[in-house]
C-alpha cells in the first residue's frame, strides 16, 4: 500500500511561559525536528517536558497528567500552535485550565469566538491526515510511536503498546489499522468481541444478580437427574389436588394458594368466636326484655302470710332499669359484633374468590400448597441453574467460533505486514549497525499474540535501536503520519549506530519526526545535521524551557 503523502504539517508552538530565548513562535518542517539539550547531557531542562508539549498539540492529554511538576510551579496556561492543511493554516489554542476545549484562533492568535471539542479537533487531524477509513481514532493511530518518558510506552519487545497494560491484541488491532487492512477483518472482530461480551457477562451474572449457574457438565447432569424426580412429585402433587390433563398450577400459584389458605385460618378462628360472642349477647338481651309481674308472686303469698307486693314490685322496678341499662348496652354490642363479624365473613367470601380463580380444585390445603410451592421452587431453580449453564457453553462455543473466523480472515494479512516490515528491518536496521549485528524480527503469530526482539541480543542499547527501527518501519511503510523519539532512548545505542539513524531521519520528507538529543559533541559525523535540523535549544537554569530548574536545591 502507499503511504500518506503529508501535507499536514505541525508548523509552530508557542507558549508565554517558554524561556525568553525560545524562538517565537518555535517553527517545525517535515521530516526531522529536533530539541536540543546540553553537551554534558544535564537532566530535567525541559526535553521530554517539551515533547509532551509537541503531543498535547497532536490532541494528547499526557501534558496535563504527567507533567505535575510544570502545572505546581507555573500554573495554568495557553499553548499555540498552528498546523498547515495542504494550502491553509489554522491556529489554535489550548489551554491547561480547559484541555477539553480547542480554540480557533486568528493569525495574531486571537480567538476568533469558535471553540471545538477536544474530541472534535481529535477527528479534524484524522480526517486531514487520512486515517478517517482506517477503523482507527486519531489517537489510536498515533499514540503507540509518541515515545515520550513516563508514557509507558517504550518496552523494546511490545512496540506495539501504548500503555504498560495494553494487549497485544489491541496492538495488533492499531498495526491493521495503519495498514490501511482493518475494515477487513471489522466484521469479525466486532462479532469476536460481542461473543466475548456475552462470555464476560456470563461470568459475573451470578454475583452481580444472585443467580445460581451448574459450574461443570457433572452438575449440570445431576441437576437434570433431580428435575426429573422434581417433576414426577409435582405429578404426584397435582393428582392429590384433583388436577388432571391440560389443569395445573403454576408455582406462583401454589405459593399464593398457601397464603391465602393461611391468611384464612385465623379468620375461620375468629368467624367461631364473633359467632358465639353474637349468641349469649342475643341470648342476654332476651333475658333483659322479661319483666315479673304481680301475678309472678302469687304463688310465694301462699307460703307468706304477710306477704309485701308493693315492696317486690319497687324491687323489681330497680331491676327493670338495670336490665334496661344491659339491653341498651346489649344492643350495642350485637351491632358491634355482628358489624365484625360480617367483615369476617366478607374477607373469608373475598379470600374463597380468590381460590376459586386459581383453581377449582377442593382437595388443595395450606400444607399441600406448601409442599407444591417448594417443589415448584426447587425446580425451577435447578432449572434456571442448568439453562444459565447451557447459555455459558452457548457463548463460550460462539466465541470460539468468532476468534476462529477472526483467525482465518486476518493470517493472510497479518503474514503481508509481517514480511513488509522484517524486510524493511533487515535493511534499514542491518544499515544502522553496517551489518555487524542481528536486526530486530517481528512474529505477528496470530490476532491476539505477537513477538519482537533480537535474536541472542537482549542489551538495552540494542532493545531501543529496534524500537528505533520499528518505529521507521511504521512511518515508512504505512498510514501512520509523525513519531516521537525521546533522548532517552539514544543514549545507550552505539555512536555509529545513532548517527546512521540520525541521517536516515534526515533523509524523510513527507512526514514528521520529533526528538530529543543530547551529548551532541559525540555525534561528530553528524554534528552539522543535527545543527541545522534543531528547531529549539535547552539548557541549564534560564536556558531551561521554563527558564528555571526547581528539581535543583538552592544554594
Amino acid at each position: 500500500m502507499a503511504t500518506w503523502e503529508c501535507y499536514v504539517v505541525l508548523i509552530e508552538i508557542d507558549c508565554d511561559i517558554f524561556k525568553t530565548t525560545a524562538p517565537k513562535p518555535i517553527q517545525f518542517t517535515n521530516g526531522l525536528n529536533i530539541v536540543l539539550g546540553t553537551k554534558g547531557a544535564t537532566n530535567s531542562i525541559g526535553k521530554s517536558t517539551m515533547l509532551m508539549v509537541i503531543d498535547f498539540a497532536f490532541g494528547g492529554n499526557d501534558y496535563t497528567k504527567l507533567s505535575k511538576d510544570v502545572m505546581k510551579h507555573k500554573g495554568e496556561h495557553e499553548i499555540r500552535f498552528a498546523f498547515q492543511f495542504s494550502d491553509h493554516i489554522t491556529r489554535y489554542m489550548r489551554s491547561t485550565r480547559h484541555p477539553n476545549d480547542v480554540a480557533v484562533c486568528d493569525d495574531n492568535y486571537q480567538p476568533t469566538g469558535t471553540t471545538i471539542t477536544l474530541t472534535d479537533f481529535r477527528q479534524s487531524l484524522s480526517n486531514a491526515y487520512g486515517l478517517n477509513e482506517t477503523g482507527l481514532t486519531w489517537r489510536e493511530a498515533v499514540s503507540g510511536t509518541f515515545r515520550i518518558w513516563q508514557r509507558g510506552n517504550d518496552k523494546p519487545t511490545l512496540p506495539l503498546s501504548v500503555h504498560r497494560t495494553d494487549t497485544h491484541q489491541h496492538g495488533i488491532t492499531r498495526l491493521l489499522g495503519l495498514f490501511g487492512t482493518l475494515p477487513k477483518v471489522k466484521d469479525a472482530l466486532e462479532a469476536e468481541a460481542e461473543a466475548k461480551a456475552s462470555v464476560d457477562a456470563a461470568k459475573v451474572a451470578p454475583h452481580a444478580y444472585n443467580l445460581r449457574i451448574a459450574a461443570s457438565k457433572a452438575e449440570f447432569d445431576a441437576n437434570n437427574k433431580r428435575i426429573d424426580e422434581l417433576e414426577a412429585q409435582l405429578a404426584d402433587l397435582q393428582a392429590s389436588f384433583g388436577i388432571t390433563g391440560e389443569s395445573h398450577i403454576t408455582e406462583e400459584q401454589a405459593q399464593t394458594l398457601a397464603t391465602l389458605r393461611r391468611a384464612q385460618t385465623p379468620l375461620y378462628r375468629k368467624r367461631t368466636i364473633l359467632t358465639n360472642q353474637l349468641d349469649a349477647l342475643t341470648e342476654n338481651k332476651e333475658l333483659g326484655n322479661k319483666r315479673r309481674s304481680r301475678a309472678d308472686f302469687e304463688g310465694l303469698a301462699a307460703f307468706i302470710p304477710e306477704f309485701d307486693y308493693g315492696h317486690l314490685e319497687q324491687i323489681e322496678e330497680f331491676h327493670a332499669q338495670i336490665k334496661s341499662l344491659v339491653v341498651k348496652q346489649a344492643n350495642k354490642d350485637i351491632k358491634a359484633v355482628s358489624q365484625e363479624l360480617d367483615e369476617v365473613r366478607g374477607e373469608l367470601e373475598r379470600l374463597d374468590g380468590q381460590i376459586r380463580r386459581i383453581t377449582t380444585a377442593p382437595n388443595i390445603t395450606a400444607k399441600s400448597a406448601e409442599a407444591f410451592h417448594e417443589v415448584k421452587s426447587e425446580l425451577a431453580r435447578l432449572s434456571a441453574a442448568n439453562r444459565a449453564y447451557e447459555a455459558k457453553q452457548g457463548y463460550a462455543s460462539a466465541l470460539a467460533e468468532a476468534r476462529k473466523k477472526v483467525s482465518e480472515e486476518s493470517a493472510e494479512l497479518l503474514n503481508d505486514i509481517e514480511k513488509r516490515i522484517n524486510t524493511y528491518l533487515q535493511a534499514v536496521d542491518g544499515s544502522f549497525t553496517n551489518e555487524q549485528r542481528k536486526p530486530p524480527e517481528l512474529r505477528l503469530e496470530r490476532i491476539d499474540s505477537y513477538k519482537y526482539a533480537i535474536a541472542d541480543d537482549s542489551g538495552t542499547g540494542s532493545g531501543y535501536r529496534s524500537l528505533l527501527s520499528f518505529d521507521l518501519a511504521l512511518l515508512e511503510h504505512s498510514l501512520l503520519p509523525a513519531i516521537i523519539e525521546d533522548s532517552y532512548l539514544f543514549k545507550q545505542i552505539e555512536t555509529e549506530a545513532v548517527e546512521r539513524i540520525i541521517r536516515h531521519y534526515s533523509s524523510i520528507n513527507n512526514k514528521q519526526i520529533f526528538i530529543a538529543l543530547d551529548e551532541v559533541d559525540k555525534y561528530l559525523n553528524v554534528h552539522q545535521l543535527i545543527q541545522d535540523k534543531t528547531r529549539l535549544r535547552l539548557g541549564p537554569g534560564e536556558e531551561a524551557l521554563f527558564a528555571e530548574e526547581w528539581g535543583k536545591k538552592k544554594p
